[in-house]
């Protein structure tokens, strides 16, 4: 029935535009089929299609690496020509122009549709435990989004999105609360206004950030979690991209019973929010090269640490100027990342590195483990008559990464973590394949090894590092000493069309330890097929 329908859909709406009257600073949505085949152009030996580090990214940022791609005979192909008939098509210009003239406000619609088969639990989301099917993903799931945009001319947009979910259950990017007495929420998701001066985008409101990643996920800001309250600045010249972000995030309230904090000090409310930029070098269409840092801030009484919030200072000297708050700068939790990505013939490459904590002090070094996160990458594309790769990953946080000594300054946005899916003492290993048949029909496989200890984003309070220096990895404390790990299958096929996207997606998992209790190997598995039918949207 649901392949009927989707059929009947496409024969409506498969000569429609969706790209014609996208306005330039228009951000995509991070589900958007176009992530897909931007990262398979790349895949497949395109770095010229590489947009940005920083991800939800603009339509004009697209436009602009697709017609650089035009240009590179290593780029040409089927994907190159499905992305370019949606983003550059020649009616595009004349069609944006007429409805700016005639119609400033625009409307879009999403209509989605989530079946899920869960045997044996739940594994998803990594970062967290597996749980019972009962508390898992929903066996159905439907969603709709409403989004309204004005066109105030060729610099300024203003974009509010409203959605509601049937099921809210395990869906980690819901931050709402249950509508009424219902299982579903109704909330905003998208909702900012951006204007553009030179080459420089300021925007202000609500929307998911993965930055120096793959898709949502990253070791360093990853949209796996709810979408950030924020105000991002982005400044691109020709080889050039800065960005800076300040945001929001969940107050966290700390209670003797749960925090370990003396009765004494009773009940305290920590408002919380996040800094972090970053600057990318280009010095050629096939190198790309990102030096960042964030500071993740918690303070008694709200404010806005504005020492922090400046751009254009270093975050590791800002921790110790004594205008501030000595306080609390105590409390601050810094990051520092790079990240290098690159292609060289037919290879496409990536390297990532998170320093959470690093130890210079000898004494210190006796004492505490560095924190450290870091994603090795490699693609290589075969010479075929269909476009295809073969790829590498390994993907590693240390044990203690993205936990501090209260959870009011830990990596976390409702209990959620703001970087890697795998959260802290985890890795992964994962070798994978791409085909794709045409520009919009892409199918991939691939097998990994996943290994994970006790430590967990949400646990409170935050277990205490000191004395784990040298402590084995992935780490086992006393109370559960075994490792959890895993050999995982995965498989998926999609036709990731703008109009129709369909999703279908089958995933095992063969676990030792479940939950760092010794247990026997236990088989899971897991089916998901997602169709969605977008009008005028994004």
């Amino acid at each position: 029935m649901l392949v009927v329908a989707a059929g009947a859909l496409i024969a409506a709406a498969g000569s429609a535009r969706v790209a014609a009257a996208q306005h330039p600073l228009v951000t995509l949505p991070l589900d958007d089929p176009v992530y897909a085949q931007l990262d398979g152009l790349v895949q497949l030996g395109c770095g010229a299609a590489r947009v940005s580090a920083f991800r939800p990214f603009m339509v004009k940022d697209v436009r602009a690496a697709l017609r650089t791609a035009k240009a590179e005979s290593m780029c040409s192909g089927r994907l190159l020509d499905a992305l370019a008939s949606r983003f550059l098509a020649d009616s595009v210009a004349a069609d944006s122009a007429a409805d700016a003239k005639t119609n400033r406000i625009r409307f879009g619609a999403l209509a989605s549709l989530q079946a899920t088969g869960l045997d044996k639990g739940e594994m998803y989301p990594l970062w967290d435990d597996i749980r019972p099917t009962g508390q898992g993903t929903p066996p159905a799931v439907g969603t709709a989004r409403l989004r309204l945009s004005f066109d105030g001319g060729p610099n300024v947009v203003l974009v509010s999105e409203a959605y509601g979910e049937t099921e809210s259950r395990n869906d980690p990017t819901v931050r709402a609360n249950q509508f009424r007495h219902t299982s579903g929420v109704i909330d905003f998701s998208d909702a900012y206004a951006s204007g553009k001066l030179g080459p420089i985008v300021l925007s202000v409101g609500r929307g998911r950030e993965a930055w120096i990643g793959d898709g949502t996920e990253s070791l360093v800001l990853s949209a796996n979690g709810p979408a950030l309250d924020k105000i991002t600045l982005t400044a691109q010249w020709s080889k050039f991209e800065f960005k800076a972000l300040v945001a929001s995030l969940n107050d966290v309230v700390l209670t003797p019973a749960t925090d370990s904090i003396p009765d004494s000090v009773g009940t305290q409310r920590y408002h919380r929010m996040m800094v972090a930029h970053a600057l990318t070098w280009r010095p050629s269409h096939k190198v790309e090269l990102t030096l960042g840092e964030t500071a993740l801030i918690p303070r008694q009484g709200g404010g806005i640490a504005l020492n922090f919030v400046n751009p254009l200072m270093v975050f590791q000297v800002t921790q110790n100027d004594k205008s501030g708050d000595i306080s609390q700068a105590g409390n601050v939790n810094l990051t520092a990342f790079g990240s290098v990505r690159a292609n060289l013939d037919r290879f496409s490459l990536q390297g990532d590195l998170l320093i959470d904590d690093i130890q210079i002090d000898s004494q210190d070094r006796k004492n505490f483990p560095d924190l450290f996160g870091w994603n090795v990458r490699g693609t290589y594309a075969l010479s075929l008559p269909v476009p295809a790769d073969l790829g590498l990953q390994y993907r590693r946080v240390s044990a203690f990464t993205y936990l501090e000594s209260f959870y009011t300054a830990t990596w976390q946005q409702y209990d959620q973590p703001v970087g890697s899916e795998l959260g802290p003492d985890a890795d992964m290993a994962r070798a994978f394949a791409d085909v794709w048949p045409t520009g919009k029909f892409h199918v991939s496989a691939g097998i990994s090894k996943w290994r994970r200890g006790d430590q967990r984003i949400s646990r409170r309070p935050p277990p205490n590092r000191f004395g784990h220096a040298g402590a084995p990895f992935p780490f086992a404390s006393g109370e559960t000493p075994d490792v959890q790990s895993a050999w995982m299958g995965d498989a998926s096929v999609q036709w990731l069309d703008p109009i129709i996207p369909l999703t279908l997606e089958i995933q095992g998992a063969r676990v030792t330890n479940v939950n760092n209790v010794a247990t026997p190997a236990t088989t899971y598995g897991r089916v998901q097929l997602v169709a969605t039918y977008r009008f005028r949207y994004p």
